[in-house]
Order: structure tokens, then C-alpha cells, then sequence
């Protein structure tokens, strides 16, 4: 039965009624009650869901933003970089002008090498430029180094402990596809979900996890995760 009939002012008992259209309405209201509890409940759920969603969102456009800022900074900062120059060896961030596509482009570890960063598929350069593109990184351990990348993908098969080390910024995003087998998933202390949630992973599917923070993830990091994709 829909609130709006449940709570029609009619139907509610109130002292200013006479004794029998009192007793009838208070009858009235007690037979209505378990079926307007229910129906609350479901809407309380349905809530529920709705702000998660819509806090998935959120954080999808807070990384969006984030990404464009970055871009921005990145731009001016590799206005001045240098010329790629084969067989050169360069520090870790440091910055070129890829010869490809005249791109910038940072160092991601040291070393030296004869591909063009535009054409890096070892995942030695990053991409510094705003087209919205990002360099997946597949994380080899539990422990997720920030300072890398903002997209890792995880094959999980055991129970893990998850760590987010060097944080390079206050605000910060990134995100880490989940292929789940097995295993009991532990996230840092810091991970704040939306209301409370503790979210449970089905074996042979794959998830999207969103973490967001504004404090380099020292007291908080806000996370969701998205409903199960089939691998």
C-alpha cells in the first residue's frame, strides 16, 4: 500500500475525533502499520542504494577533475622538457618530447632504452598530456606504490592485505580492476565506505574499485565499488 494512501489524514486517529470515529480510525492505523513498516523499509533500502550510486558518480567526477587538473599542470610543466634522444638514459621523472607525436612524456624508472616513448608499451613513460588516456599498471604484490600510476589491475586467488604506499599528492584518485577467484580481501584502516558497507566479491567475476583522498590518504580514503562484470 503506498505511504501517500497509509498517511492520509482521514485515516489517522486524533484526539480531537469523536470516541467511535476515533476507535474506528486507531483500528484503521494498527491493521495499516505492518504494511507501511515493510514498504519503508523498502524505501529505506531503495535510499540506500540511490547514495551509493550516486556517490559512485561523485567520485567518478571528482577523478575526472582531478585527471583535467592534472593534465593542465602536466602541460606546463613539460613545456620546456627536452628532446627523446635514443639511447639516452634518463632518471626516474625525468621529462621529453616524445618524436612521434611531439607528446610529453615522464620517465617512470631509470634507465635507458631505443623506443620512442610514444610507442612504450614496458610501461617505462607516462603519458603527460590530457586526452584521457593512462598507463594500467598490473600490481605485482599487495602493496599499490601511488607514485606509479592511478590505475592498477589485481588478480586476487588468496586472502590479502591491501597497502597504498607513497601517495603523491593530498587529493588524490585512483582506481584498481579486481579479477577475484578466491580469498578474504583486507583493506587498509583508513578506507571509509558508503554507509559502512563491506562489500562481499563473487569468484569468476571482476570489479572496479574507486578510492579517492584529500589528505594523501593519511586518515582517509573514500572508496565504492561497482556491481560484478563478467570476465
Amino acid at each position: 500500500m503506498p505511504i501517500t494512501e497509509f498517511l492520509n489524514a482521514n485515516d489517522l486517529p486524533h484526539r480531537s475525533q469523536e470516541k467511535q470515529t476515533f476507535d474506528k480510525n486507531m483500528g484503521f492505523y494498527y491493521r495499516r502499520l505492518p504494511a507501511y513498516n515493510a514498504e519503508l523499509n523498502q524505501f529505506g533500502s531503495q535510499v540506500s542504494e540511490r547514495a551509493e550510486f550516486a556517490g559512485a558518480k561523485a567520485l567518478a567526477a571528482e577523478q575526472s577533475a582531478q585527471s583535467a587538473e592534472a593534465a593542465k599542470l602536466a602541460a606546463i610543466a613539460g613545456a620546456n622538457a627536452p628532446a627523446w634522444i635514443s639511447g639516452t638514459t634518463y632518471a626516474k621523472n625525468a621529462q621529453v618530447i616524445s618524436q612521434v607525436n611531439f607528446q610529453a612524456y615522464r620517465r617512470q624508472v631509470a634507465g635507458a632504452g631505443t623506443v620512442d616513448p610514444a610507442n612504450d608499451t614496458a610501461g617505462q613513460w607516462m603519458p603527460m598530456f590530457g586526452t584521457g588516456s593512462f598507463t594500467p599498471r598490473a600490481a605485482a604484490s599487495a602493496t599499490f606504490d601511488l607514485s606509479t600510476t592511478n590505475f592498477f589491475t589485481r588478480a586476487m586467488s588468496a586472502s590479502e592485505t591491501w597497502v597504498f604506499a607513497n601517495c603523491p599528492t593530498n587529493g588524490f584518485s585512483f582506481g584498481i580492476e579486481l579479477t577475484y577467484t578466491g580469498g578474504t580481501l583486507t583493506l587498509p584502516s583508513t578506507v571509509k565506505t558508503v554507509n559502512n558497507v563491506v562489500y562481499s566479491f563473487v569468484a569468476g567475476k571482476t570489479y572496479l574499485l574507486l578510492f579517492v583522498t584529500t589528505n594523501k590518504g593519511a586518515t582517509r580514503w573514500r572508496m565504492v565499488a561497482t556491481d560484478p562484470y563478467d570476465n
